[in-house]
């Protein structure tokens, strides 16, 4: 099994299929699934921030691995919103679809399907709320950039918990002709190789400002929001103060710091919040988390960036893994998304926590093709072991969860 391969032979994060995993699944059933989408994670992205841990990464708690395919129907190199299509829908779509057939018609996706069931569902982003990896799990369009639509689904629609900036777009849109969330890194690109952890900040870890209108609908989400019961915040602290009912957490207007500007432990406080709020239904709940910040780092070249947002991710699996350990009726799945920009391991040193890097497609908006890694923990872990196609994962999942 993909546990004994080397790739995953990380000093302490060593994982072993002897020890973890069967030749035939196991009948164990989950009562929560929690997927933790990886956007841009291959394989080096995941090694650099374990060498830059010193091997110390909670995904070394994980009970199997296996390699899962990115591509959509129509071209090799995918991108998060056609890979998180798959996911969310079992449904391998063009590049750049959310959660549409060929023909634009919408798919239902697994948060529909839960909330049919009677579960609960939630969302935490690391960064805005309508992001290519997320949106796939909210509404369905053409593009990824029908952020008005997408909002008002959150309002009425499957969401239970929601966690991430964006509260700007619950009340205005995009301008036309505008750049499109997170899009731009500012003077964060950089060089393609030789870059060592410890470097200079960069510049905007999400880009500056979009411009943005009068919504067309003219709703105030927010007071939607407000008049519907929901708890709306406004700050990470206020967040935390949740314990039950409906959230609407706010952490930004359009988007949050990168890790070394100061966004602090806000990503993993989130997580933390939404499993201990989504734990109170007795039907269970799905939890989709999703972190771009890792996948914008690789894109610009930003190794030092890259490995501490890769350790701050990994500060969130370690709190759905902690739930998961302790509830003992959840799944935990983490999942990268199409790689970002050809990235190779060149050099490093372990002890010293040092590594070097290359990438063969440097800027952004470029993925490679190649398989990404998945880790599962909990009932029906061992489902997840071997090598599949994305759009596995969504049957595997709704089997599990009986929808």
């Amino acid at each position: 099994m993909l546990g004994s391969l080397p790739f995953l032979a990380w000093g302490a994060t060593s994982l072993h299929a002897s020890e973890h995993t069967s030749s035939q699944p196991s009948n164990q059933r989950p009562k929560n699934i929690v997927l933790i989408s990886a956007d841009g994670m291959g394989v080096c992205q995941w090694q650099a921030g374990m060498i830059a841990a010193k091997g110390q990464l909670n995904l070394g708690r994980m009970q199997s691995a296996g390699l899962v395919t990115t591509h959509p129907a129509n071209v090799f190199c995918g991108d998060a919103p056609s890979h998180s299509t798959a996911l969310a829908t079992g449904f391998n779509s063009n590049k750049g679809a959310v959660s549409v057939d060929f023909e634009g018609k919408p798919i239902k996706n697994i948060t529909e399907m839960v909330k049919e069931k009677g579960m609960s569902a939630g969302i935490v982003s690391a960064n805005s709320l309508v992001e290519g990896s997320i949106v796939p799990f909210i509404g369905h369009a053409a593009n990824r950039m029908a952020l008005e639509q997408f909002t008002a689904n959150i309002v009425d629609g499957n969401i239970d918990v929601f966690i991430g900036a964006g509260s700007d777009y619950f009340t205005k849109t995009v301008q036309m002709g505008g750049f499109g969330p997170g899009a731009g890194q500012g003077a964060q690109g950089g060089g393609q190789g030789g870059q060592r952890p410890g470097g200079g900040q960069g510049g905007p870890g999400a880009g500056g400002a979009m411009p943005l209108v009068d919504r067309k609908d003219q709703r105030n989400l927010i007071d939607e929001l407000k008049t519907k019961g929901w708890q709306v915040c406004n700050s990470i602290d206020e967040v935390t103060k949740v314990k039950r009912g409906k959230l609407a957490g706010f952490t930004g207007a359009q988007s949050v710091p990168n890790i070394l500007q100061g966004r602090g432990d806000m990503f993993p406080r989130a997580v933390e919040t939404a499993l201990n709020i989504l734990q109170n239904d007795a039907n269970g709940f799905f939890l989709l988390v999703g972190d771009m910040y890792v996948d914008r780092a690789s894109h610009n070249g930003k190794l030092d960036l890259l490995c501490q947002e890769t350790i701050d991710l990994d500060r969130a699996v370690g709190k759905a893994l902690d739930f998961a350990e302790k509830d003992g009726n959840t799944l935990v799945l983490v999942i990268g998304s199409p790689e970002a920009s050809g990235m190779s391991l060149v050099d490093g040193n372990i002890n010293e926590g040092t590594v070097e890097a290359k990438w063969s497609m440097p800027g952004m908006a470029k993925h490679s093709g190649t398989q990404v890694p998945m880790f599962a923990f909990g009932p029906g872990a061992d489902q997840f072991a071997g090598v599949c196609q994305n759009t596995a994962i969504f049957h595997k999942m709704k089997n599990l969860l009986s929808l």
